[in-house]
């Protein structure tokens, strides 16, 4: 259990809207594929600028309903970010395709087109572009080398719900989007995840794989594969639409977490620090990513635990799939050494809406107390 003075990573926010929308699903007896899931998809298709939307269980499981919707499956293979969370990969794998791991860029942590470039082949079947730390990919580039091999483009949204750049929507930049809900995220369900799509019939078969293979709401069923149980609750829907309600305001107070980290650390030469958003464009931060210089990598383990100590909450973010034991020599690779050298370098500090200046302060004081420690 933290104690009273601890700093979680992650804290999500809550008032009497999820009591209320909580209170009301236990009374209605209709606990699953009811009102609150019909109501929480219309209102996550509209802000992603899409004509429809399927909740599922989980953003793992919403990518891999997404694969199997477009056809995609054994012998196919699929272009993600090594530099990802794990679930963008095993998402993938689930479908029985295979994962072709590439780079990043070393400034937005997103896919390297150039990369991509690397990487096509004749198996290659689809992109999956990930929107890590809430901060849109280059969606037009990476579309036009889809476009150009007639591969399909998924868009890994899971961290990136109300994102967006230049008039472009995070969810709404490909065959199908994925939102999740996990309690880390701008939108916090607890579980949950919110597929994103213009095509009325891909729609439908996401909502049939999701239930068995059957859809309630067309009386249709799948004739060419079984389905799955991957509804997303009443009870998770109820929460989220109350989250995505004040999204606006949680989105302004996690850019003023993320202002207070730059205007305090910026002039420490011992960390890179994340950019902040530019112009028109809006990142849904759900953590504070940085990197320690390369002459300080080698403390980065150390220094997590100094914090730790400290009762700041903080983790790598994220190890590269391919150094993680089940995925270590197993996939097809391109040069990866922008993710070797993050992965090696990143940390991630709290942000959230309910951390205070006081807290921001308390925090980088005690990492770049610990950082002085290190560096002697």
């Amino acid at each position: 259990m933290n104690k009273p003075t601890d700093i979680p990573l992650a804290w999500p926010e809550f008032d009497q809207q999820e009591q209320a929308a909580l209170i009301e699903v236990l009374q209605s007896h209709r606990w699953s594929v009811g009102e609150q899931l019909l109501r929480f998809e219309a209102e996550c298709a509209a802000l992603a600028g899409c004509d429809h939307a399927v909740g599922v269980n989980s953003g793992t499981s919403g990518l891999q309903i997404a694969l199997e919707a477009l056809g995609i499956g054994t012998g196919d293979e699929v272009i993600v970010p090594a530099y990802t969370f794990v679930g963008s990969v095993n998402a993938i794998l689930a479908s029985g395709a295979e994962p072709v791991l590439v780079d990043v860029d070393r400034e937005s942590l997103n896919l390297a087109p150039d990369s991509v470039r690397a990487a096509l082949g004749p198996r290659v079947k689809a992109i999956m572009a990930v929107h890590l730390f809430g901060r849109l990919a280059a969606m037009d580039e990476l579309n036009a080398i889809a476009e150009h091999a007639g591969l399909h483009v998924i868009e890994d949204a899971c961290e990136s719900a109300g994102a967006h750049r230049d008039g472009q929507t995070a969810g709404n930049l490909s065959d199908i989007g994925c939102y999740a809900f996990y309690p880390n995220k701008p939108i916090a369900a607890g579980e949950g995840g919110m597929l994103l799509l213009h095509d009325a019939d891909l729609a439908l078969r996401c909502r049939q794989l999701r239930n068995q293979g059957f859809d309630p709401i067309s009386g249709s069923y799948l004739q060419d594969r079984h389905g799955h149980s991957a509804r997303l609750s009443e009870w998770h829907a109820a929460i989220g639409t109350a989250q995505l309600r004040r999204l606006d305001r949680s989105l302004a107070q996690r850019d003023r977490v993320a202002a207070m980290y730059r205007e305090r650390l910026a002039t420490d030469e011992r960390l890179e620090l994340p950019c902040l958003a530019a112009g028109d464009e809006r990142i849904a931060w759900f953590t504070f990513p940085l990197r320690l210089t390369q002459r300080l990598a080698s403390q980065r383990d150390s220094l997590l635990a100094q914090l730790r100590s400290h009762g700041i909450g903080c983790n790598t973010y994220f190890t590269p799939v391919h150094h993680l034991p089940f995925h270590r020599d197993r996939h097809r690779q391109v040069d990866l050494s922008v993710s070797e050298d993050i992965g090696g370098r990143c940390l991630a500090l709290p942000l959230h809406t309910e951390l205070s200046a006081e807290q921001v302060d308390r925090i980088c004081s005690a990492l770049q107390s610990c950082l002085d420690r290190l560096d002697r």
